[in-house]
């Protein structure tokens, strides 16, 4: 009696293809230099590496967004301080005419001139620009944030934009408050002190600059300072862009810091994700001699069995 083809022909398909399976895989791994070359090979590991990329896009888009902030918060600090060494020189000025004494025209009107220039000059730099969007005038960035008075006409409401999980930083500033704007007038104080000592020098009475006759209703960041002189009304207002500059330091040093965590973090993200998808190369090439062993032995023993029958083993 022989023992059916069929069953021989079945048992050689089963297994043929299962090492087939094994030899492609195999193959593929060491091609490919990939362990997991589909989510059903290992779906914990697959899971767990999709939620280890989307942690590490995540990240790409923070620090594209670090990219965005840093620019702009450099160019917002190194406007301020522009502005700042300009109002020291002003106040400069300013003590010299108020200590001076009675000047005559001419001199009344180089001062003038400078006075009308630096005032001019500040007010430039607040409206300074990154690309087509004004830093200084909150999300109202696509209009001036002061007029030519001085005046502010931007939004208080700012822009930001995260660089980390609960982390924001400033993309535009509310001008109202880092360039020091007198609520009670709507300018900017350092320019309505400016505008002031023009006024007197206009008028022809300069015995208004000598005698502290003249002064500034104040109410800055919400805080009344009453009636002041316009050397105080100047420093108010200097102070406070120096204040909202020094803000803006610490701001930059919050985004370096950030930057350096989320280069770290996606470097680990990067080596869990090379862990769980990368293929051992001497691993893989073991198993590969191994699953080519076992098809090998698998096509020798079908061989050797096709023609077995039971009257081989009768005696």
């Amino acid at each position: 009696m022989r023992i059916p083809d069929i069953s021989f022909f079945d048992t050689f398909i089963k297994y043929d293809r299962i090492k087939e399976r094994d030899l492609e895989k195999f193959t593929k791994q060491l091609a490919s230099g990939k362990k997991i070359l589909a989510p059903s090979d290992n779906t914990v590991d697959h899971i767990r590496s999709m939620r280890f990329q989307r942690l590490n896009n995540d990240i790409e888009t923070f620090n594209r967004n670090i990219s965005l902030v840093k620019t702009n918060l450099d160019a917002a600090e190194s406007t301020l301080g522009t502005i700042v060494n300009t109002g020291q020189e002003v106040r400069v000025e300013i003590i010299r005419l108020l200590n001076t004494g009675v000047l005559d025209s001419e001199d009344a009107e180089i001062l003038r001139d400078y006075f009308q220039s630096m005032k001019e000059y500040i007010i430039n730099q607040a409206n300074v620009q990154v690309g087509d969007s004004s830093l200084f005038a909150g999300v109202k960035a696509q209009v001036k944030p002061f007029n030519s008075n001085g005046e502010y006409q931007g939004e208080n409401v700012e822009t930001t934009v995260p660089i980390a999980k609960g982390v924001e930083l400033n993309t535009t500033f509310n001008g109202k408050n880092y360039l020091g704007v007198n609520e009670v007038s709507n300018k900017m104080l350092v320019v309505e002190a400016i505008d002031k000592i023009i006024n007197i020098i206009d008028s022809g009475d300069l015995s208004k600059l000598y005698d502290n006759s003249e002064y500034i209703d104040v109410t800055v960041d919400g805080k009344s300072y009453g009636q002041v002189q316009i050397l105080e009304a100047f420093d108010i207002g200097l102070n406070k862009i120096m204040q909202h500059r020094s803000l803006i330091g610490e701001q930059m040093v919050v985004a370096d810091n950030i930057e350096e965590q989320n280069n770290t973090l996606k470097v680990n993200f990067s080596e869990l994700i090379s862990k769980l998808e990368d293929a051992d190369y001497a691993g893989t090439i073991s198993e590969l001699e191994k699953a080519r062993t076992a098809y090998q032995a698998l096509l020798a023993s079908i061989a050797q069995n096709k023609d077995l029958s039971l009257l081989n083993f009768i005696k």
